[in-house]
């Protein structure tokens, strides 16, 4: 299979940075704009997004509480009573915590009484004076920083490339986190730093693992980022990947009595709500069969579960044939956003269910396939990457979709057919999620296949298995 030119790009450990070329066809480059007008673009999402967070505060301030729950579920979210629940969550474990209070078993410090589902070390990192009082505080601090953050992961061109991307910004999934001030939001601004120093020689790219490291003690599923230790060479990597493997066992048996607690605390999503889950398809449509004695509804689920999974291998196996076909121009840190976004998402669909808060991690994927769309010299290949860019920013307004949709079939005379718009809509909805899901593993796929320590492995093994077929 040849090597694409845009993975080729990406250097290693103890190469040269390559330079980075323009793509074969010159006229799918993007004339850079000049730094005024690049200025403007770079700063209208996050201006944009101040806007919309006054105005949602002067709502909320000014004792305009309708209209504040109105115009979020208007983008298809439902807001608590309160803005900031989720950051109230965790402030009230770290108090009721202080006052000696196990809350993996109660919390009355919460509002809703909600035991602990997250990791202990929230409890210890949360300093004492920091309590529930301080919810809308913590809030606000945690969204201006999140949006503050913005210019260094969305960096349009154009005014086309400005609509993307807003399009994102503005989308239930990114609302629905800054509304519940989700810790999600500060994993987000963890990993943003992490990549500033993976896109840094290596002393400081070994430090970025650590971030990572830390990112997954606090939330778990950002120790998918380890792997991005592929990059090393063994020589590099093996003392790190020893560190960080002994920082994970002495976790678990320091914490192995609240570990378990969170495992049975976990919540439960259901497959038809705006969780997204590799579950919610076979699941879903299973639990959604008429009562029958002689069907199995979990046997049907593992079918559908085992069909979807064939199916989305052989979809990885197009793409990457696909991609190997294109030269594409790439710029390093989209590259690098786009692998980190794509390793959390892919890793979250197969893992279990995952509130809709943790779609911002699209914005870490969406510019990388914008520039991989620019640079691309084979029509294939862009018709491909404009389906997921359409798929991207298709998941990411779902919930207003859907809302909006439920909202027109109320006029239908006919419940009957009512419920089957909705069941057809949830079917695509969940078709969607498998097709961007394959795509953003193929991507995975051939980066984690050209990288220094898989060329390692593989050539280690074909030394092995030759010297035993010889000696045989």
């Amino acid at each position: 299979m040849p090597t694409p030119l845009w993975f080729s790009q990406l250097h290693a450990s103890g190469q040269r940075r390559l330079t980075v070329r323009p793509p074969l066809f010159a006229k799918h480059c993007v004339t850079p704009p000049s730094t005024t007008r690049q200025l403007i673009y770079r700063l209208a999402i996050p201006g944009g997004m101040l806007c919309l967070f006054a105005a949602l505060a002067a709502l909320w301030v000014f004792g305009f509480q309708p209209e504040y729950f109105g115009a979020l579920r208007l983008l298809g979210i439902e807001p608590y009573r309160f803005p900031f629940l989720d950051i109230h969550g965790v402030l009230a474990a770290a108090e009721c915590h202080w006052q000696g209070i196990d809350v993996y078993l109660s919390n009355p410090c919460d509002v809703e009484n909600r035991i602990q589902t997250y990791s202990p070390l929230w409890l210890v990192l949360i300093p004492r004076s920091w309590g529930a009082a301080e919810t809308t505080r913590a809030g606000v601090i945690l969204v201006l920083v999140f949006i503050s953050s913005l210019p260094v992961v969305l960096r349009p061109r154009s005014g086309g490339e400005t609509l993307i991307f807003a399009l994102a910004a503005f989308s239930p999934m990114t609302v629905f986190a800054l509304e519940r001030a989700n810790n999600d939001l500060i994993l987000f601004l963890l990993i943003l730093c992490a990549a500033a120093l993976y896109l840094a020689p290596r002393p400081y790219r070994l430090c970025s693992y650590a971030v990572f490291l830390i990112a997954g003690l606090l939330k778990y599923y950002p120790l998918v980022l380890l792997a991005l230790m592929a990059r090393e060479r063994w020589r590099a990597v093996l003392f790190p990947a020893i560190l960080a493997a002994a920082a994970l066992v002495l976790f678990a048996l320091y914490y192995r009595a609240d570990l378990g607690y969170m495992l049975t605390n976990l919540p439960w999503a259901p497959y038809f709500t705006n969780a997204f889950s590799a579950k919610n398809l076979p699941y879903g449509f299973a639990g959604a069969m008429p009562d029958n004695p002689f069907i199995s509804r979990s046997a049907v689920a593992l079918v559908l579960l085992c069909a979807l999974l064939a199916n989305a291998a052989g979809r990885i196996r197009g793409n990457i044939r696909l991609l190997a076909t294109t030269a594409i121009g790439w710029a390093e840190p989209e590259a690098t956003w786009l692998v980190i976004g794509s390793l959390l998402l892919t890793a979250c669909f197969f893992t279990g269910p995952n509130m809709d808060y943790r779609g911002i991690f699209f914005l870490f994927v969406l510019p990388g396939l914008v520039r991989l769309h620019q640079s691309a010299d084979c029509a294939p290949v862009r018709r491909w990457l404009s389906w997921m860019i359409a798929a991207t920013l298709f998941v990411m307004w779902k919930e207003a979709l859907r809302r909006g949709l439920y909202r027109l079939l109320d006029y239908l005379p006919n419940e009957w057919l009512r419920q089957l718009s909705e069941f057809l809509f949830w079917l695509g909805r969940e078709l969607v999620w498998w097709w961007l899901i394959a795509g953003l593993a193929s991507i995975l796929v051939m980066h984690f296949w050209r990288m220094p320590l898989t060329k390692e492995s593989v050539a280690g093994f074909r030394r092995l298995a030759a010297s035993s077929s010889s000696r045989l």
